[in-house]
């Protein structure tokens, strides 16, 4: 009669363990705020058909609890003109209206995620470019990146990376905009936008064998002109896709700038500029 006890109450324990663990699962995925603004491109059941994708990728970020996520669009075609002309865009043929983007936050956790991502941080403005193959088809995430502003009032977009750190990225940015400050010929000029995508940094890497080692990187930039003419620049332009690639000595040491120029076609060649 004891044993039967003691089994019913260990029975009692599993149950009301099993219960508070599917409860705190079910409240986890109901903290997550969804928003969806002004509707023109999509309908609902696309958006929403979107956010459950993005849910269910969201998934494999180890330490990292999803908070916030969203559809503006005004935002999402801003960032879709940009896939589709610099990023993986320019490969596929969807066509733009079979682009979609999401905006999220979420909280990372003490053991930074997978070791990407600072520990007990929040990323804010976590962009999702989804694509489908056509308007009948299933949303696939085809890229994931942070997307915000730095204190430099530079606007960033850093890719996901099996290569590099984010700080490793971060790092390599703060030397490009030193370095760019530091010539003589870029007087007048501004960089507005500094992005790392791994896509582009590959097709680089295929150019320049060093660049497959783990301490070199290619970054890319946008860069608006002086309203004269400064050195080898164009007056009163926007610069898009203007590359620098930096080394370091391993992976404790600084990056340095060693080429900088334009990539008119990735996949022929990296064009050297004069600047440096």
């Amino acid at each position: 009669m004891k044993n039967k006890k003691q089994y019913f109450s260990l029975f009692i324990v599993i149950v009301v363990v099993s219960s508070i663990l599917l409860y705190k699962h079910q409240t986890d995925a109901e903290t997550v705020k969804v928003k969806i603004g002004q509707l023109n491109q999509f309908t609902k059941d696309e958006i929403k058909a979107a956010v459950r994708t993005v849910k269910e990728k969201f998934k494999g970020y180890k330490g990292c609890t999803l908070t916030d996520l969203w559809y503006s669009e005004k935002d999402s075609l801003a960032i879709t003109k940009d896939y589709m002309n610099n990023g993986g865009g320019y490969e596929t043929v969807v066509g733009d209206k079979n682009v979609i983007v999401l905006l999220s936050n979420f909280k990372v956790d003490s053991s930074g995620g997978d070791g990407s991502w600072k520990p007990n941080s929040t990323q804010t403005r976590y962009t999702w470019t989804l694509i489908r193959n056509n308007e009948k088809g299933k949303w696939r995430v085809e890229q994931a990146e942070d997307n915000y502003t730095d204190a430099d009032h530079v606007k960033v977009r850093i890719g996901l990376s099996k290569k590099f750190t984010k700080d490793d990225i971060i790092t390599a940015f703060e030397n490009v905009k030193k370095e760019f400050n530091k010539v003589d010929t870029n007087k007048g000029c501004t960089i507005t936008e500094l992005h790392y995508s791994e896509f582009q940094a590959i097709e680089a890497d295929t150019i320049q064998a060093y660049m497959e080692d783990e301490n070199a990187i290619v970054v890319f930039s946008t860069i608006k002109t002086a309203p004269t003419v400064v050195g080898g620049w164009e007056a009163n332009k926007m610069k898009d896709n203007f590359g620098w690639t930096l080394v370091r000595n391993s992976k404790k040491g600084k990056w340095r700038v060693k080429d900088a120029g334009y990539a008119f076609d990735l996949n022929l060649f990296f064009l050297t500029n004069a600047m440096l």
